[in-house]
């Protein structure tokens, strides 16, 4: 009120000082012209009080009016600002998410269960070769595979986290082969042939059964830079065809069996300590292409002391892939990729030993967990790795197909001087190089008509970050209801893959070189069909018929068999 009335004072002097100038002016005109010119402009001195007062009342009124509209406009963007700070929550796709309004902070629960089921069909061990010593009654029954808990967010816009536990495991009971042993001997016989004695793991412990790391992931990704990402913790590297997909939109229960033998041996598998950066963008060369890269450096899985230990360093790895979705037209897409990867460090045992590296898989089913192709423990530093793949779908329709190549530095593992030749004049001399391969090829149909969803990698939408480049699960059109009359998604899938983990297997020992590796073939052939209910509800049916080769060297198909495994999956996955 006190600015209003000083404001109307120097208004009514203001309008007073200009009527005066005014009168001044009009009585230098004199004669017919002064009535004129007082008849024209009315004095505020010939005004009543009156008048005067309902002047000031309006220049009030008016200021009022406009410190009220003010007053109105700060209170709308106050409500605005505080309504666009204030957190909010989502349930999008079943996860409920807590987020700031403005959106630089957010935290998401996710949660994963997978029960498999699994049922084995084999000939009896009398129905085999002469001397069989392969498994011939592996356990049919169930698994807790996976059971995922944990958070997910963003940090000040530029950061992203993810927190993730597992109660679940790789496979339902115990799988030791060997317990204690010491070093590996090679001897000279009298013959010059050099042996070995030892087939567990030089210098270590064989654990005595296998379970996932309780902290599957905890990562922290730098995020602010377009295009880029970099993490660091227990990441998930960016790694292989399958690698790139989520296990809840893996299309069979497992990736193939080289795939596995690739993230287990060279680094990629869950819960590996590491940092990792990468690069993806849309359109990088011409309108529907996508190129992107990752290159990680990994250690040794959390929660485990294997090859890391008093006298020698932790196990470490480096690899990288890089890929292109050179086609596109929205819903139809292809890709190629190539992912390489070195062992650097094998890493050594507590109590100190020497370095090994060690090639297996199961057959595509982990609700038993033997492995049926094994190369044993080959003393090595260091090995090498990589592999090529592409693709692609055509609307509802889905091909891949992938090759791998494995190689290991075999070192002699001791000391051995003969008396012809010293082949061993170090136990870390590099001898040969046992090479391994592998393929796969696999399709799927999804006969309600949806298509298979690619992600170009590397955003940020709502509380979910993507940074691999890959294919997706189908999203169901119409989610299953029995009151709707709709059955959800289904999909028919087939794939076959290949696996020779054989190198040499027939060559003995000799005073030049060491004796070949029996680790075994392992070829399969899955058909199968998916069934999504909804987003959040899968089950999946595979039937695998598995056909093992191995033996010795004098014979060479002595453990081989055929069997057949039937496995069902249900998941909950948002």
């Amino acid at each position: 009120m006190g600015k209003i009335t000083l404001m109307s004072g120097v208004a009514v002097i203001a309008m007073v000082t200009a009527a005066g100038a005014q009168a001044a002016g009009a009585g230098d005109l004199g004669g017919a012209d002064k009535p004129l010119v007082l008849a024209q402009n009315v004095s505020p001195s010939n005004m009543s009080n009156a008048e005067l007062a309902a002047r000031l009342q309006a220049v009030e009124d008016q200021l009022a009016a406009q410190q009220e509209r003010a007053m109105a406009d700060r209170t709308r963007l106050s409500t605005l600002e505080q309504g666009y700070n204030s957190a909010f929550w989502a349930f999008d796709n079943g996860r409920a998410t807590f987020a700031s309004g403005d959106g630089r902070f957010s935290l998401a629960i996710r949660a994963r269960m997978q029960a498999d089921f699994a049922g084995f069909s084999q000939d009896a061990p009398t129905s085999h070769a002469p001397g069989f010593a392969g498994p011939s009654d592996l356990s049919s029954g169930a698994v807790m595979r996976r059971a995922y808990f944990g958070i997910e967010g963003k940090a000040y816009n530029d950061f992203w986290y993810e927190i993730r536990l597992n109660a679940g495991g790789s496979d339902g009971g115990l799988n030791s082969a060997c317990t204690a042993t010491s070093a590996s001997t090679q001897a000279a016989p009298a013959g010059g042939a050099i042996t070995t004695t030892s087939t567990c793991a030089i210098g270590s412990i064989e654990p005595a059964g296998e379970g996932d790391p309780l902290l599957n992931k905890m990562v922290v990704t730098y995020i602010g830079i377009p295009w880029w990402h970099f993490s660091v913790g227990v990441i998930e590297p960016s790694f292989m065809m399958e690698g790139t997909t989520s296990s809840a939109n893996l299309e069979w229960m497992e990736r193939p069996d080289l795939e596995n033998i690739a993230a287990d041996s060279f680094g990629a598998g869950d819960s590996r300590r590491g940092i990792e950066m990468g690069w993806s963008r849309p359109d990088t060369f011409w309108a529907g292409d996508n190129t992107a890269f990752d290159v990680a450096f990994t250690g040794g899985k959390t929660g485990s002391a294997a090859g890391h230990g008093n006298g020698g360093d932790e196990q470490t790895q480096i690899l990288g892939r890089v890929t292109d979705r050179f086609w596109s037209d929205g819903i139809s897409n292809v890709q190629i990729g190539m992912s390489i990867a070195s062992v650097l460090n094998s890493g050594t045992n507590a109590g100190g030993g020497s370095e090994a590296l060690r090639f297996r898989e199961r057959p595509e089913i982990r609700v038993d967990g033997t492995r049926l192709i094994d190369t044993g423990n080959v003393a090595a530093q260091t090995g090498d790795m990589i592999a090529f793949d592409a693709e692609g779908n055509w609307q509802n329709f889905y091909l891949e197909g992938e090759w791998a190549q494995f190689k290991m530095d075999r070192e002699c593992g001791t000391t051995i001087t003969l008396a012809t030749q010293a082949l061993c004049t170090s136990s870390r001399a590099v001898i040969d190089h046992p090479t391994f391969s592998g393929w796969t090829i696999g399709g799927t149909w999804i006969i309600t008509g949806e298509t298979k969803v690619y992600t170009p990698g590397t955003y940020i939408a709502s509380a979910v970050a993507e940074t691999q480049a890959g294919y997706q699960a189908p999203i169901p059109s119409r989610p299953f209801s029995l009151d709707g009359n709709s059955w959800g998604t289904w999909e028919l899938t087939a794939r076959y893959s290949d696996t020779d983990l054989n190198w040499h297997g027939a060559q003995p020992a000799t005073t030049s070189q060491l004796a070949g590796i029996n680790g075994g073939r392992q070829r399969i052939m899955a058909v199968g069909v998916n069934w999504y209910l909804n987003r959040n509800v899968r089950m999946i049916l595979d039937d695998n018929i598995v056909r093992i080769s191995k033996g010795t060297a004098a014979l060479p198909d002595r453990d081989s068999q055929d069997f057949n495994v039937v496995g069902l999956r249900v998941q909950y996955a948002n």
